[in-house]
C-alpha cells in the first residue's frame, strides 16, 4: 500500500501531467485549424482555433 503523502505526491505529477497534455493538445488543434470537442453543461462544443466556442461546425460541405 502506498502511503498517503505519497499518493498525494503521485496525484500532484497525474494532475500536472495532464494539464500538460491538454495544453498540448489544444496547441496542435490551433496549429492544424482543427476545433476541439468539449462537453460543456451536457452539450457537445467545439472550440475552433480562433477561440470562438460554438455548438456547430461546418466540415466539408456537412454541418455537425
Amino acid at each position: 500500500m502506498v502511503s498517503r503523502c505519497k499518493a498525494d505526491k503521485y496525484g500532484a505529477m497525474a494532475e500536472k501531467a495532464f494539464k500538460e497534455a491538454v495544453k498540448d493538445a489544444l496547441k496542435i488543434h490551433r496549429q492544424k485549424g482543427v476545433p476541439a470537442v468539449f462537453m460543456q453543461n451536457g452539450k457537445i462544443v467545439y472550440l475552433m482555433p480562433d477561440g470562438k466556442i460554438v455548438e456547430k461546425v461546418k466540415i466539408r460541405g456537412k454541418t455537425k
